[in-house]
């Protein structure tokens, strides 16, 4: 596999969790949340796997073509929002108020969306 690939790999397992964490749990990543908002979580998780369908076009296709290097980035732009929300959620200590922290808590997560997002720049830049 052509390193330049890896990130696709690792956003492939990283965004499977938490689409499956945003589709079948929802009050998880949003405690308390009423039906409209499940909706829209349900949604996200939703959206979280078809990047995942193009992560594996583009692992599974031979080479690293210019398109891919184009998703590269655009794959790399979406990690920068879950850092955000992680940041705040660190900022503002709102994991205090949750009952459990999904999928490893806003630090964890904090990291693992940097790293994705270094990784996917990395593949854009290759």
């Amino acid at each position: 596999m052509i390193l330049a690939k890896l990130p696709f790999v690792i956003h492939f397992l990283v965004e499977t969790a938490a689409a499956v964490s945003f589709i079948f749990a929802p009050d998880l990543q949003l405690p308390g949340c009423n039906l409209a908002a499940k909706l829209i979580l349900r949604q996200y998780g939703g959206l979280l796997l078809s990047t995942n369908v193009i992560c594996l076009f583009i692992v599974t296709e031979p080479g690293f073509s210019d398109l891919a290097r184009q998703l590269a980035l655009a794959l790399g732009t979406y990690h920068v929002w879950p850092c955000y929300r992680a940041y705040v959620r660190i900022h503002h200590h709102l994991t205090a108020a949750e009952k459990s922290l999904a999928l490893g808590g806003p630090h964890l997560h904090l990291v693992i969306h940097l790293i994705c997002f270094g990784m996917f720049i990395g593949a854009f830049l290759s």
